[in-house]
């Protein structure tokens, strides 16, 4: 039983031609010609009613274009022993309009494949019914044209956007009035006499009724009359047609530089870049046989902006000169490689024998390295002579020399710099070393009044920003009292820490009176130091003096209350 949701060919292809999918609406797909048969047949595309951006599309119109222009080209199926290529179906012949077939191959007769192999010639070349050149190209030098091509027209319209758009509207404008001109004249005097061939006929009807004119002479006259009438119509078809057909489309700048930025930085033609960009390749016969100064016109049609090619990259005949010389230049050093590869793969072939333990090999062998010897030998003695004779070579030698003693001494002195640094001692092993020796002990109170520099530097910057931002005085004050609490709740831990292993550990218990002991010389110095300035007359000394010593009468009464109360 077949699979009614199986997709074929005809489904796909059915999907790809529906504009619906573009966001129109699109009516009239079908015409009934006779209303008694009731038969339908599909409208053509003049007949269409579209309603264009009806609702939201699904796809743009870009992948629209491609996908149907991929499609009208209608590729034959490629038999066995035969190839294809991605450029078939867009080459064709510029002189006699066919399109060019593909001629590829995997491979010669020794299996190496060559640039040749793969190549386009016209359809009706060697043709029984029309005849045509060759215009043999090859299908490598088609894509670097092509690619080329895309970034010369790229390249100018990104950076000469109006000089661009108005080239394309003066190339327009010249093709539009060339249409024009080609079978226009032409129609509107047939169009004049068609409509005084009708006027004559009425008049010579009228005058056969009226009896004027015989009625004879009235018929043969309407009827060569009529039969003029009906070649008119016929060629002023044709000429309709034929302007139809040469008529220009107006370059769509628009949608060539959107597709122009979306391919903005291209080093290799891919598939998507090759159909958004190129409509139509037209190949011209060669001239200059098959020698190196073989010229061959190639004439690309762009999507959107026709043929087309930038003023500023017309190439002079020097310049392509020039280009044939490189090419044939690096033909030759490509030639060059190749005998060298080959006579590594002999050597190679020779010296496996020679090891392999043959007599003849290992003797010619031995014979290739004594020749090679003597060869480095001379070409040694040559070049020694040579620069020995050449005052330059001399200096340059003198230089390298100086430079290389200016690079001895830098790696020198960088070695000791280095082992200095590594002899230098750290904070920690200069504050010890320093109570029992003098010079120790001057580097440690230098280093010291250098920290107390810098730190008193930095508050001073701090202090300055916080004069003028209030924010961030607002940001140090939290960032100072959040580190003095977790300063305190660190010390605090430690102290309790220090208090429990103290009830078992004489060391903690001998740390633990130490610690307080200095707590308790601290608060008599830092009491001693407030009172002193206090009596100096300091302002903030005297205020917080008064509040430690009401702090201490408080003190007193509260514990002298406790006693009373205790003892009573």
């Amino acid at each position: 039983m077949a699979d009614p949701y199986r997709w074929t060919a005809t489904t796909v292809g059915y999907i790809l031609d529906r504009q619906e999918y573009l966001g129109h609406t699109v009516l009239g797909k079908s015409i009934c010609e006779n209303f008694k048969t009731k038969q339908r047949r599909a409208a053509t595309a003049d007949e269409l009613m579209i309603f264009p951006n009806t609702h939201e599309a699904i796809v743009d119109q870009d992948t629209w274009d491609i996908a149907h222009k991929l499609r009208l080209r209608k590729r034959p199926k490629a038999a066995n022993g035969t190839y294809t290529h991605r450029l078939s179906g867009l080459i064709y012949c510029a002189d006699c309009g066919a399109r060019m077939g593909f001629c590829g191959s995997d491979g010669g007769r020794d299996g190496k494949h060559y640039d040749s192999s793969s190549a386009f010639q016209c359809g009706n070349y060697r043709s029984t019914t029309n005849q045509c050149a060759s215009h043999f190209v090859r299908a490598s030098v088609l894509e670097t044209v092509i690619l080329k091509a895309i970034q010369a027209v790229s390249r100018y319209a990104l950076e000469n956007e109006a000089e661009f758009i108005a080239d394309l509207q003066s190339v327009w404008d010249e093709n539009k009035a060339k249409s024009e001109d080609t079978g226009q004249h032409e129609l509107e005097e047939a169009r004049k006499r068609v409509a005084e061939l009708d006027a004559m006929i009425q008049n010579l009807y009228e005058s056969s009724m009226k009896g004027v004119l015989p009625e004879r002479q009235a018929q043969r006259m309407i009827q060569q009359y009529d039969e003029e009438q009906i070649l008119l119509e016929r060629r002023m078809e044709e000429l309709e047609n034929q302007i139809r057909q040469e008529s220009v489309k107006k370059a769509d700048t628009e949608r060539f530089l959107a597709l122009v930025k979306k391919y903005r930085d291209c080093h290799e033609l891919t598939d998507a870049m090759l159909y958004s960009f190129i409509d139509r390749v037209e190949v011209h016969e060669a001239t200059g046989g098959r020698t190196i100064y073989r010229k061959q016109n190639i004439d690309i049609y762009f999507n959107f902006i026709g043929s087309y090619y930038p003023p500023c990259e017309t190439i002079s005949e020097e310049e392509r000169i020039a280009a044939i010389d490189a090419e044939q230049l690096r033909k030759k050093q490509e030639k060059g490689k190749r005998a060298s590869e080959r006579q590594q793969q002999k050597l190679k072939a020779l010296r496996e024998s020679a090891k392999a333990g043959e007599p003849e090999a290992a003797a010619r062998y031995e014979e290739h390295l004594r020749k090679q010897r003597e060869r480095n030998h001379r070409y040694r003695q040559q070049v020694q002579e040579a620069r020995a004779a050449d005052p330059e070579y001399l200096r340059q030698l003198d230089e390298k020399e100086r430079l290389k003693q200016e690079r001895l001494l830098e790696k020198e002195r960088k070695r000791s710099e280095l082992s200095a640094q590594r002899a230098k001692l750290t904070r920690a092993e200069l504050k010890e070393k320093a109570k029992t020796d003098p010079e120790a002990a001057e580097k440690w109170a230098a280093l010291k009044a250098r920290e107390a520099e810098a730190r008193h530097r930095k508050k001073e910057r701090e202090e300055a920003r916080m004069a003028a931002d209030p924010e961030y005085a607002a940001m140090m004050a939290e960032r100072k009292a959040e580190y003095e609490r977790t300063r305190a709740a660190k010390r605090k831990a430690e102290h309790d820490a220090l208090v429990e292993r103290a009830k078992t550990d004489p060391e903690a218990a001998r740390q633990l009176a130490e610690q307080r002991k200095y707590q308790s010389e601290a608060t008599v110095r830092s009491y001693q130091k407030l009172k002193a300035a206090a009596e100096s007359g300091d302002p903030e000394a005297i205020k917080k003096y008064e509040a430690h010593l009401a702090k201490r009468r408080e003190d007193y009464h509260k514990k002298k209350e406790k006693q009373e109360a205790i003892s009573a």
